[in-house]
């Protein structure tokens, strides 16, 4: 009996493994914990952290006299929003002259010590808190009518002196370091009170 010829299989080509669908889905819990992520991140275990007694040292005095040099108004050491000649420049005219708001903290903490004596006063305190509230006002207004004619002046000698257009962005810049106490500025005064701005 004649039988055909058995025609020999092609092999199986198997998919190639990749990125695509070529694996069963992982289980939704599997998943779920593939993707956990701790809370707090784990120490670093780099170069940083095997900083010897002396690097560190050194890094700390680093720090230290880079502050030092940016509080002294070092360019290369200020922050943006503190470099040029043109912010140097309105740093000068608001710390040469006696602005109000400097003084409002202070005010404002001395008027809180003298709210709480009026309280403690029963039959005088409704006159002491009148006045006390009507000076907090006054002295609010009074700075901010300050600061208001400081920048527009400012704008004024700022674009005669650098050009016109300068002044973009600075009269939030003159208005909060005007409100700033003298000695808490950052950085340092660079002129007395009275001294004309630096060159």
């Amino acid at each position: 009996m004649l039988g055909r010829r058995k025609q020999p299989e092609a092999p199986v080509q198997q998919a190639p493994a990749g990125p695509g669908k070529n694996k069963p889905t992982p289980k939704r819990s599997a998943a779920v914990a593939a993707r956990k992520q701790p809370l707090v991140a784990a120490k670093p275990t780099g170069p940083r952290g095997k900083l010897t007694k002396d690097q560190k040292d050194a890094q700390r005095v680093d720090r230290a006299n880079a502050r030092a040099r940016m509080m002294a108004g070092d360019e290369a050491y200020l922050p943006a929003r503190d470099k040029g000649p043109v912010r140097r420049y309105v740093r000068d005219v608001v710390d040469a002259r006696r602005s109000i708001g400097e003084y409002l903290l202070p005010l404002m903490l001395v008027f809180l010590v003298l709210s709480y004596a009026g309280q403690s006063q029963a039959t005088r305190g409704s006159a002491v808190f009148t006045a006390i509230f009507g000076l907090i006002y006054l002295v609010v207004v009074a700075s901010a009518v300050d600061a208001f004619l400081l920048a527009r002046r400012l704008k004024k000698e700022v674009n005669a002196r650098f050009g016109d257009g300068t002044w973009s962005g600075l009269t939030t810049y003159a208005v909060m370091r005007t409100f700033q106490i003298r000695r808490t500025r950052v950085p340092k005064p660079g002129v007395d009170r009275g001294q004309p701005p630096r060159r």
